[in-house]
């Protein structure tokens, strides 16, 4: 199962804080979906701030707490991309300590390493005897720190390619998390369409969205499936609606011989905010299908939970 955006900081992070280590997911099961691998984009750090979880002086930079791997962990959350622009909000140490406490609560993670040479380096995991690589890229940092392109790894398509290519031949599945586009759109700008149909053309099999806060449509190449933004997970923005709306994917994967076959098994509808929960409201459900389906370029009747 993939998810959207996760920002554990600001208001949630003070709950995390005041011992309500399960506050963000308390009203959301992922275990009913019994999926192997459940998959997120972590948008903020992890890290020991002094209580502090939002700036003083800036609303958009950010951490969660160091209890926040425990929820990560708690909500049965298996892998968090950690390649976005928030990554380096509280600077390099936040996002050394993000990746220690994540690795210390067993959460796999990509996108972002202590060591430049291994920034590219995906994700190798084997589930059911598939093999799947997963890479997590974004498109910019907030503030655009020196060095930010060595701790975190971006939209450099000689780099990402030279990585497919050395391990296509040996991987079933092929997965590219990006993180970037313009937030609170109706649709993907074109850098990231043109992006997508990149990857597609060029080994990756699953390209998951993120950033722009709102749900976009669904698109099959062939057999190569493209999602352009999945939304928020666990998010509160109130201000608009649909960031307050959004969905989660859950796919199958089939191996016989040496053949993998993959598709969409269902939608899972949200209800976003400080809490998430799934959408139960059918006239809400209707309104997130259609708008979905009108971004879309195959029939998604049968997905919808």
């Amino acid at each position: 199962m993939a998810f959207g955006d996760i920002n554990l900081g600001r208001m949630i992070g003070q709950r995390i804080l005041k011992g309500e280590i399960d506050f963000p997911f308390q009203k959301i099961d992922l275990a009913r979906d019994s999926a192997d691998i459940v998959f997120a984009n972590l948008e903020s750090q992890i890290s020991e701030q002094n209580g502090e979880t939002v700036n003083k002086k800036s609303n958009i930079v950010f951490t969660g707490p160091p209890e926040g791997a425990i929820s990560l962990r708690n909500a049965s959350i298996d892998i968090v991309s950690t390649a976005n622009n928030h990554a380096l909000d509280y600077g390099i140490r936040a996002l050394h300590e993000t990746i220690d406490r994540l690795s210390a609560e067993s959460i796999l993670h990509v996108g972002t390493s202590k060591s430049s040479k291994t920034l590219y380096t995906p994700l190798i995991i084997e589930k059911n005897k598939i093999k799947f690589a997963i890479f997590a890229i974004t498109a910019f940092v907030n503030f655009n720190p020196k060095g930010w392109k060595d701790a975190v790894a971006t939209t450099d398509t000689i780099r990402l390619k030279k990585e497919i290519q050395k391990y296509r031949d040996s991987i079933d599945v092929i997965i590219v998390s990006y993180h970037g586009g313009v937030e609170y759109t109706y649709r993907p700008v074109e850098h990231v369409r043109i992006f997508a149909e990149w990857c597609a053309r060029n080994g990756v099999d699953l390209f998951i969205g993120h950033h722009p806060h709102v749900t976009f449509g669904v698109l099959q190449r062939n057999e190569k499936i493209i999602v352009h933004s999945l939304g928020n997970f666990v998010f509160f923005q109130p201000q608009y609606y649909w960031t307050q709306r959004s969905y989660g994917v859950k796919f199958w994967f089939e191996k016989q011989d040496s053949t993998v076959r993959y598709g969409i098994d269902k939608f899972i509808p949200l209800k976003v905010g400080l809490q998430t929960e799934r959408l139960t409201d059918s006239i809400e459900i209707k309104k997130l299908r259609e708008r979905t389906q009108r971004l879309s370029n195959f029939d998604l009747t049968t997905y919808w939970e």
